[in-house]
């Protein structure tokens, strides 16, 4: 009796320890704060288009233009080499998706802790927004675990697929938001658009990352995953590797500049809505990707109209994306394939007792365990 008791916790303490948080966006506003939603596309939230639209702090609702947006989505355990997916879903309908950045690689730079956002490794990434009208859309986050298909995740592995054979995959949804399509340049309902490759929207994206060891790992063909990653900025959190087009600051709703942003604000809702992901205030050093309280020249693409007088009453930012402190990689790329950041601090080892996910509560488990055998026997 006494060893099935035991069999039965030590799975239930398995399952905690494996079933933590990992992914989720942060900019535009999820519909979720989990972190560990591994049913797709959006979880218990799938389809749920009945909240209101998104919107800034003062109420306002968010019109995003066709054309570049600033993205942003934080990871809060590591997974080396887990790659990334950012989609479209369709007018009021996650089912339907169109993929506008496949294969973004993941970031082996740091080791964040799940129980402290602060820590969390913050992703900036520019996409590209069709032109279409839509006046419930989504994007949709998608994070494999190709860490954990062994020898298929390698350089020369099969990979895995997603939809498909990856088993372990993480979702983060968008709050709705309507895109304004530009009529005048053969703007279409979003349900009547045809979705052209990825590949033919990002013919300038790489194809081959960093795998294994640091060598180059194949990354060429949709829904079809390794271990992928790459290096990216300490500073402003894009990847380096890329052409400008996909670091660039077009401002707007998730980004600081003020070039050309790609969103407008119109009515406002009846109840403000601020994101939950705030800057806690000891925090000592806002995230270089967060928009600044006062910036001193407002983007005349993003402003806030009086719903009166139709007057312009100025410039308005979501909440800014918490910094993460970042520390030295533990697998540091091959020096002569890639190049290296020097870490902002000296290295801390994870608190892990698989050396994988960094997840500092792990060790809790391990002594409860220790106790409970110590009872039963």
């Amino acid at each position: 009796m006494g060893r099935i008791i035991l069999s039965r916790l030590l799975v239930l303490i398995s399952t905690f320890a494996s079933a933590s948080s990992h992914s989720r966006l942060s900019c535009p506003e999820p519909r979720s704060a989990s972190t560990g939603i591994k049913r797709g596309p959006c979880g218990d939230e799938t389809n749920n288009f009945d909240s209101p639209l998104l919107a800034i702090t003062d109420g306002s609702i968010v019109e995003i233009k066709p054309g570049p947006l600033r993205v942003t989505f934080e990871e809060s355990i590591h997974h080396t080499g887990a790659p990334f997916r950012i989609s479209l879903s369709d007018d009021g309908n996650d089912d339907e998706s169109c993929v506008l950045l496949d294969h973004i690689p993941h970031n082996d730079c740091c080791r964040p802790s799940l129980n402290d956002a602060t820590t969390y490794t913050p992703y900036a990434i520019t996409i590209d927004i069709p032109n279409v009208i839509c006046e419930r859309c989504s994007l949709h986050l998608s994070n494999p675990m190709t860490d954990k298909i062994g020898g298929n995740g390698s350089p020369s592995g099969i990979g895995c697929t997603d939809p498909g054979t990856c088993f372990s995959v993480y979702h983060s949804c968008s709050k709705p938001f309507r895109i304004v399509g530009d009529t005048n340049n053969g703007a279409v309902p979003r349900s009547d658009y045809q979705c052209p490759s990825y590949k033919d929207m990002n013919e300038e994206w790489p194809t081959v990352w960093m795998g294994d060891n640091g060598e180059n790992v194949d990354a060429s063909t949709p829904g079809v995953y390794r271990r992928e990653s790459s290096i990216w900025s300490t500073e402003d959190h894009t990847l380096t590797t890329v052409p400008e087009k996909y670091r660039e600051d077009v401002g707007g709703l998730c980004g600081d500049g003020s070039e050309t942003a790609s969103i407008i604000t119109t009515e406002t809702t009846n109840a403000p809505t601020t994101s939950p992901f705030t800057n806690p205030t000891s925090a000592p050093t806002p995230s270089p990707i967060s928009s600044p309280t006062n910036a001193p020249t407002p983007s005349p693409l993003f402003v806030n109209v009086d719903r009166e007088t139709n007057e312009p009453i100025g410039p308005s930012h979501m909440a800014p994306i918490t910094e993460n402190e970042t520390e030295p990689s533990i697998n540091t790329p091959n020096p002569s394939k890639v190049p290296t950041i020097s870490p902002s601090k000296p290295f801390q080892p994870p608190l892990s007792l698989d050396g994988n996910d960094g997840s500092r509560h792990k060790p809790f488990y391990l002594c409860a365990l220790f106790i409970v055998i110590n009872i039963l026997i």
